[in-house]
């Protein structure tokens, strides 16, 4: 049973399960996006064979992940010990000890003194910069929102140190951001690869893309105009297809 502080949430499918806090940050759409396409970006390569989640929070991301049937085993740095405590918990709650390896660390220290080199790399990072809006007073959601323990362009930069040349670097982030997350990737030797927007419905804008980048090619990869944009709620406000897909196993809820 989850604590008075804890929710326990069925996600996905009917058989796996998170903690999570329950006044402090909760796991949102975007996290399935992120597990979603991470996959799809690397369902048929068949060459990774390692990979890292940075902050990895209460573990949704990877976790979905792999009930996808994503293959490599990945390590997931959380720099919270509250957000760390649930991901230890929720990785051994659902079986995946084996497969998933939390470990308590700020990403820029971790990337400086790993020596791995990992195939992947995926993020759904803080959105909003450190000087912008107003800051929770609540950590989890501060460092979850805001760029306090590093932006983008700061993953980055570290993730040349523990990142494959040729190796993924993956992420989800807002749409309005998307001009900073282009720059910030080729100032640090990233191509991108491919391009999704996500948004609500057929008659609103895009608020979420994700993007995969390769390290170390100066061979523009990809170009804008092939970008695909999917809905994620049908005219009648329930999930469209892709919408399914991405929030629940086989794209049904059970």
């Amino acid at each position: 049973m989850p604590g008075p502080e804890l929710t326990l949430n069925k996600i996905f499918n009917d058989f796996t399960e998170l903690y999570q806090s329950k006044n402090g940050y909760r796991f949102n759409s975007d996290s399935m996006i992120l597990s979603w396409f991470v996959n799809r970006i690397c369902q048929n390569s068949g060459s990774e064979n390692s990979a890292l989640e940075i902050g990895a929070g209460s573990g949704i991301v990877s976790i979905v992940l792999k009930r996808r049937g994503f293959l490599p085993k990945i390590d997931c740095v959380e720099i919270q010990e509250p957000m760390f405590e649930l991901l230890e918990k929720n990785v051994a709650y659902n079986g995946l000890g084996n497969e998933i390896t939390p470990i308590f660390s700020d990403f820029i220290t971790f990337s400086a003194e790993k020596r791995k080199k990992y195939d992947i790399i995926f993020a759904n990072p803080p959105y909003f910069a450190s000087k912008s809006g107003h800051i929770n007073i609540d950590s989890e959601k501060a460092l979850a929102k805001h760029e306090v323990a590093g932006s983008l362009a700061d993953f980055f930069a570290a993730s040349t140190n523990i990142l494959r040349k040729g190796g993924k670097f993956i992420v989800v982030f807002p749409a309005s951001r998307l001009q900073f997350a282009l720059f910030s990737a080729a100032q640090h030797g990233f191509t991108l690869k491919n391009i999704a927007f996500f948004r609500e419905n057929a008659e609103t804008k895009p608020a979420t893309f994700a993007a995969s980048f390769v390290l170390g090619s100066e061979t523009a990869l990809f170009s804008l105009s092939d970008a695909e944009i999917f809905e994620l709620r049908d005219p009648n406000g329930g999930y469209s297809g892709v919408g399914m897909k991405i929030m629940y196993e086989n794209g049904r809820n059970n």
